[in-house]
């Protein structure tokens, strides 16, 4: 770490000899090393939540995970649909005869070339869309699993409010 703070020097005064069977011979006096420990860590201004800000959740429950489930398929849905809804730009670009020098550019040898480039472009992003809209299905999908796994834990974990009682009852006479 290159910031003066990040470091601390510790040195301990033990005389400790170089050679043993001269003792005298030649000492060095002490150690030193740099310690850098958990007392110097700080967190990152960047990651510390501002005023009115929520700040990292780290508790979830089932409501939370269906409303992200939801929020996952809109998106994913709204870009498959963007994916296919945008062969309007492909035809204002001359399709795929501009590629062959019959499109809106013309046939001359760079106008050529910027369709191609344009129909490279365009399968690209049509690509990427369809990616990035299956990615985030198969997320609300992983995501659906999580859920039922929480919910089947939290039901197996259930303890009914009078079996709660009996077993503070139980604890409190001593009885176990």
């Amino acid at each position: 770490m290159s910031d003066e703070n990040d470091r601390v020097e510790v040195r301990t005064p033990i005389p400790m000899p170089i050679n043993p069977t001269l003792p005298f011979a030649g000492d060095i006096r002490g150690m030193s090393w740099d310690r850098t420990g958990v007392d110097q860590a700080e967190t990152p201004s960047g990651l510390v939540a501002g005023s009115g800000e929520q700040g990292v959740r780290t508790e979830w429950d089932a409501g939370n995970l269906d409303s992200a489930i939801t929020w996952l398929e809109a998106h994913a849905s709204y870009l498959y649909r963007l994916s296919y809804d945008m062969v309007e730009i492909k035809d204002k670009l001359g399709g795929d005869q501009a590629a062959a020098g019959e499109g809106p550019l013309g046939g001359f040898q760079y106008a050529t070339q910027l369709a191609q480039r344009h129909t490279e472009l365009y399968a690209g992003t049509e690509t990427g869309l369809r990616n990035l809209s299956d990615s985030l299905y198969n997320a609300a999908d992983a995501l659906r699993t999580v859920k039922r796994n929480y919910e089947d834990a939290e039901g197996a974990n259930a303890m009914t409010a009078q079996e709660m009682q009996q077993a503070f009852t139980k604890a409190a006479s001593g009885d176990h």
